[in-house]
């Protein structure tokens, strides 16, 4: 069952169409830890340094890779920045 479903008991496959951008953020933002959904973004939201000590193997995984994830998506904007900024330098230069 799905966060949706289970939270709002509504299913997204039929009701996309009638629900707006800012209607999904809303009921995605206001997703609670009951869902499996809530609850990854829980643990991966935690700031409480005691309760990240006092998390499972398994919760820790969840976080350390959404870390790694952020982290490497960091780096790749970084890359395109600075790509970015080089076009510039040379479009200045011989544009």
């Amino acid at each position: 069952m799905s966060s949706f479903a289970q939270q709002y008991g509504i299913r997204l496959y039929y009701e996309y169409e009638n629900i707006s951008c800012e209607e999904f953020r809303q009921l995605l933002t206001g997703l609670n830890g009951d869902t499996p959904l809530g609850y990854v973004v829980q643990i991966r939201a935690e700031k409480n340094a005691k309760k990240i000590r006092e998390m499972t193997a398994q919760e820790k995984k969840i976080r350390s890779e959404w870390f790694a994830f952020k982290s490497k998506t960091k780096q790749s904007q970084k890359i395109e920045l600075k790509t970015e900024d080089i076009s510039k330098v040379f479009s200045k230069m011989f544009g």
